[in-house]
């Protein structure tokens, strides 16, 4: 039963916010349904959740066709984008928080003209620690790509940045700090984002979700904790 990890899962994003000083009800919880069936989303959307994300365009198109008469049900692309695929993704998505190049931010406003989907929701992904496995642009270049979007991109509604931050930052380290300070990156990441687009950040998952929270993340991406353990993309056949 998905319910009581879900209900969790609200009451540590409810208790962070206020443990922050923050209104209740500021926080997005994004549902992190990659590699888990359209039953599985079914079951957390009849729970009360309505924001679900994908890393594959694959299933992403599965299960948005499955789902499609489900009332009120939001998808969000959050996987490393292909030129090939945009075109798919922008059809059965609601948004995308994976930008990382003009090219592909190119590529998204002419689909969403083409498709109807005018003032489409984009996040800039950004790599604030320059690691080599992940995607997203240096902190240093995001204002660059942001003013490329606002000002070639008609058809986007840039929301603001999207980041992963290195495993080494988590809500168990950062609690046993002295007065529970904020770290510098994620500082950094909270000023990126106001100074972008709509001023949204995206930060957090399941590790570091209060300590995300504290920094002022406006939307937080949980997987494991709401799903379980990630299933077999070979086994998942929905």
């Amino acid at each position: 039963m998905l319910q009581p990890r879900i209900h969790a899962i609200q009451s540590q994003i409810k208790r962070a916010t206020h443990d922050a000083g923050r209104p209740a009800g500021c926080v997005r919880l994004l549902a992190v349904s990659k590699t888990h069936s359209a039953e599985a989303v079914t079951e957390a959307h009849q729970a009360g959740l309505r924001d679900f994300a994908e890393n594959y365009v694959d299933e992403l198109c599965v299960k948005a066709s499955a789902l499609q008469s489900t009332k009120d049900i939001r998808w969000v692309f959050i996987g490393q984008l292909q030129s090939n695929k945009i075109g798919k993704i922008v059809r059965f998505a609601d948004e995308i928080q994976s930008i990382s190049t003009e090219k592909h931010a190119r590529l998204i406003d002419r689909m969403a003209m083409e498709v109807a989907k005018s003032r489409y929701p984009v996040w800039i992904a950004v790599n604030a620690a320059a690691e080599e496995s992940k995607q997203g642009v240096s902190l240093d270049l995001l204002p660059q790509l942001a003013l490329y979007i606002t000002q070639n991109c008609p058809h986007l509604a840039l929301q603001g940045i999207m980041a992963i931050p290195p495993q080494s930052y988590s809500d168990q380290a950062w609690q046993g700090t002295p007065n529970q300070v904020v770290p510098a990156l994620y500082r950094d990441l909270r000023a990126a984002a106001t100074a972008t687009g709509a001023g949204l950040l995206s930060l957090g998952m399941t590790d570091d979700l209060a300590l995300s929270i504290a920094a002022g993340s406006d939307c937080v991406r949980i997987g494991t904790a709401i799903f379980g353990a990630r299933e077999s993309r070979h086994q998942n056949k929905t």
